[in-house]
């Protein structure tokens, strides 16, 4: 006990002074070092979520022009019935043409996967050129099946930037490569080339 005393006696003002700066020091060290992990971490959630939002706002952009291009079948009136062909109604509502458009007759049950889709292929239309507007072809009437099985739509197409774009038979746009479409449509037996479909 009496050495314990004996120490405290030996420490001076200035010792201790040295002491508690010392304690302090370090506790501020935790301390901004606590606060600079927080900034680190926050900063990182921040970029990774401007990286999210910048590549969304590129693939919005990427999908401008093909997501105002559709295709669908014009409902069967009672003059259609029996008719060897049906009408479909493509729009392309943008301001410019999209290119090498395919017109696939498949059904309401196919898949939306482009290499799995159930389709006729003597029945495929190719528009080399699609303008702006709305445009009407004809099609083989593949008419309707057991089961609620009725003939429908779906159609391939290139933009203005050369980009290939899938719409589904219920309307999913999904983009693909041109490398992958003909290996399909080889698998589909779809030949090609198609002439340009004239009315």
């Amino acid at each position: 006990m009496g050495k314990i005393k004996s120490f405290f006696h030996k420490i001076d003002v200035g010792d201790t002074v040295s002491i508690v700066g010392l304690f302090l020091a370090i506790i501020s060290f935790m301390v901004t070092n606590q606060n600079t992990n927080k900034s680190i971490q926050i900063a990182q959630t921040q970029a990774s979520e401007n990286a999210k939002q910048i590549k969304e706002n590129n693939e919005e952009k990427e999908s401008e022009q093909a997501s105002q291009v559709a295709c669908w079948l014009q409902p069967e009136s009672k003059a259609d019935n029996g008719s060897s062909t049906r009408t479909v109604i493509i729009q392309n509502s943008s301001r410019v043409p999209v290119y090498d458009v395919y017109i696939l007759s498949t059904n309401n049950k196919s898949s939306d996967i482009f290499s799995e889709m159930t389709i006729e292929p003597s029945a495929t239309i190719y528009i080399d050129t699609l303008r702006p507007g709305k445009t009407s072809v004809k099609i083989a009437n593949s008419g309707s099946a057991m089961g609620g099985t009725r003939q429908s739509t779906a159609m391939t197409f290139k933009d203005i930037n050369s980009h290939h774009w899938f719409r589904s038979p219920h309307g999913n746009l999904s983009e693909i490569s041109e490398k992958k479409m003909k290996k399909t449509f080889k698998h589909l037996d779809i030949e090609l080339p198609i002439f340009p479909y004239k009315d």
